[in-house]
């Protein structure tokens, strides 16, 4: 574990210099982003960022305790709510502030963004166009079966 997380500490550092991936919103609160990932990556990432983000104002091992928090959460939402799977490719964005007087990172505003490929699209549109077709003949036997009630009243007339 802590051979991970020096390394992590090495990653942090290095991303610092390359690539920016929190936005300051306020005193000691950041818009972190994990940027475009695959889904079975965003517990490190996210780590990362963090650590990047607040390692300046806030003690590095309540960084990795609350991100650790904030990743069983997504764990589970990536998961079991939104089921998907570990090469879907995700982006996910989280408000962070620290609370000086808890001594706390604290989340809000968590946002996990979906992207699809090319082939994902596909399916999703033949399946919504068999639903569109399902639909339109369903349509179809209700306007017959109006037409054929309006004909038995005019008869009856």
């Amino acid at each position: 574990m802590a051979e991970e997380y020096s390394r992590d500490l090495e990653r942090a550092e290095e991303y610092e210099q390359t690539t920016a991936r929190a936005t300051a919103l306020g005193k000691n609160k950041m818009e972190l982003s994990t940027g475009l990932i695959i889904a079975a990556r965003y517990a490190d990432k996210l780590r990362r960022v963090a650590l990047v983000a607040f390692s300046k104002m806030v003690p590095k091992e309540v960084i990795i305790r609350d991100i650790a928090e904030l990743n069983k959460q997504l764990y589970d939402k990536i998961v079991n709510e939104m089921k998907l799977d570990k090469l879907s490719v995700i982006k996910i964005i989280v408000d962070a502030e620290y609370d000086e007087q808890n001594n706390k990172l604290v989340f809000s505003n968590l946002r996990i963004l979906r992207y699809y490929n090319e082939d994902e699209i596909k399916t999703l549109c033949k399946s919504y166009e068999d639903k569109i077709k399902a639909l339109e003949d369903d349509i179809q036997n209700f306007k017959t079966k109006v037409a054929q009630i309006e004909q038995l009243l005019k008869s009856m007339e």
